[in-house]
């Protein structure tokens, strides 16, 4: 299983509902084909439903749940080296401050 496959597959979906903050949440429509597209990368169907329901699934829980993401970047789940992480959140509170 590659994670960045599976990133890609994830930042690809039609994210149908959104909430940015503390309590984060992007949530996508479960079809047929958003199953059979992750089953295809290595992500089984209870995997997912564990992040959701059989009509939506969050994908920032499955993708930080299931660690092949690290982080949100531009839009983009992500999955950097920590030294890269902790470097972009030194640099964004440094400009917050």
């Amino acid at each position: 299983m590659d994670k960045q496959t599976i990133l890609d597959v994830l930042n690809n979906l039609e994210v149908v509902d959104q909430q940015g903050g503390d309590e984060a949440w992007m949530l996508v429509d479960v079809t047929p084909e958003m199953i059979e597209e992750l089953d295809h990368v290595g992500v089984e169907k209870e995997t997912v439903l564990k992040y959701g329901d059989d009509e939506s699934v969050c994908i920032l829980a499955l993708a930080f749940g299931e660690k092949y993401a690290n982080f949100w970047h531009k839009g983009q789940l992500v999955n950097w080296p920590q030294e890269a992480v902790d470097l972009i959140e030194e640099m964004e509170s440094a400009l917050r401050s």
